[in-house]
């Protein structure tokens, strides 16, 4: 745990690869000092098609759900990382935003 989703607008693919987006996003969790680094889950998905309301085409959004018992200074602290290691690796005139949810009480999950 987490789980962490980033979504993207695929305008972006020539100014970042999904592999910066995926350890700038997982390195944040990392420093966030929150989790054990083997428990942390990354992943990015791309969009062809969508709106924006600002008129910009160019946006990248992640979602971090992680288990509940964290302090609403730690989970902004986390979010505040997420998008500070995005503008770190250089993405220019994008939207940018992170949240942190935290996970129903009724999650389950499985490990074979």
């Amino acid at each position: 745990m987490p789980h962490c989703v980033i979504e993207i607008s695929n305008q972006l693919s020539s100014s970042v690869t999904p592999d910066q987006l995926l350890r700038a996003v997982f390195d944040a969790h990392v420093k966030s000092e929150l989790f054990q680094p083997d428990h942390i889950k990354v992943r990015c998905t791309g969009y062809d098609h969508h709106v924006s309301g600002t008129g910009s085409d160019r946006f990248i959004h992640a979602t971090s759900h992680i288990m509940a018992g964290r302090t609403a200074e730690q989970k902004q602290g986390l979010s505040n990382m997420i998008v500070q290691s995005l503008i770190d690796i250089g993405i220019t005139s994008a939207a940018m935003s992170a949240q942190v949810i935290d996970l129903d009480p009724s999650y389950v999950t499985f490990t074979d």
